[in-house]
């Protein structure tokens, strides 16, 4: 059997060996190979592997050029990538949320810096909010100009999936999940992960964007949608079920993060 050599790895920083003329053709053998990529199967693909992970790119006038698969199937666009193209924002999302999609971007192209972190609301083909963790970025030309923006997109809930199984955040986000319409304080949360209040924020805001008082409400209006779309119930019912104090609460709330009263969302979401 041949002896297995072990290599010392070498930490320092290294520079590439070439010289500049060498760079500079294999950088003509890089372009030449990308360019020789069918489009439908260029790197965001790669996207697919992240459970609830959804990938755009769009040109300097909004128009949607590249989504992932899985994401043309969370807003059931149906058929091959090509058939995508043409979309935007307020092809596929209300006029209210696409307005603001396109504020962020507006910053971007003023900027020319990324978005990190941005908490954003979006819905299904059913009209169903969910909220979304979104990161975007710009895209650059060759020579310089910003020509686009490309960006991603996670579910809390497929975020709270990827957390190590026993770690203190994911505990409070199930828990939060499975008691939302309780009273539930900071300081149980805290005392639930293991962690301080100061470590417990600094966690949500890494793993989700948002504080743990944030995602809390989040969910509790997550759940009222869910039942403002698929029942009957009235308002001050629902506002119990979800954990508000009442219906005057529940009512300012949803209005601040949804820019709709609870029944004017019934009433658009219903179907004639």
């Amino acid at each position: 059997m041949p002896k297995l050599r072990l290599y010392k790895l070498d930490r320092r920083k290294k520079t590439p060996p070439h010289s500049p003329a060498r760079q500079k053709a294999l950088r003509a053998k890089r372009d030449a190979w990308v360019r020789q990529i069918d489009p439908d199967y260029l790197f965001y693909r790669l996207f697919d592997l992240i459970p609830g992970t959804y990938f755009f790119a769009k040109n300097r006038e909004g128009v949607l050029m590249f989504i992932n698969p899985a994401h043309q199937r969370y807003l059931e666009l149906f058929g091959g990538p090509a058939d995508i193209l043409g979309f935007t924002d307020f092809d596929l999302h209300s006029p209210g949320m696409a307005q603001s999609y396109l504020d962020d971007d507006a910053h971007i192209y003023a900027t020319g810096e990324p978005l990190l972190s941005r908490v954003e609301l979006w819905v299904d083909a059913l009209g169903l909010p969910a909220w979304f963790l979104v990161r975007k970025m710009p895209i650059f030309s060759r020579t310089g100009k910003i020509i686009g923006i490309m960006g991603f997109l996670q579910s809390y809930e497929d975020r709270a999936k990827l957390l190590p199984p026993g770690d203190g955040i994911a505990k409070v986000v199930a828990h939060i999940r499975q008691n939302y319409e309780q009273d539930i304080s900071i300081h149980q949360m805290a005392r639930l992960s293991g962690l301080s209040q100061r470590q417990l924020e600094r966690r949500f805001k890494d793993d989700f964007g948002v504080t743990p008082e944030q995602f809390l409400i989040k969910t509790r209006l997550t759940a009222a949608c869910d039942q403002l779309f698929k029942t009957d119930r009235g308002l001050a019912e629902i506002a119990q079920a979800c954990g508000f104090t009442d219906q005057s609460a529940f009512g300012r709330t949803f209005r601040l993060y949804l820019g709709v009263t609870p029944t004017q969302f019934r009433r658009s979401r219903r179907i004639p």
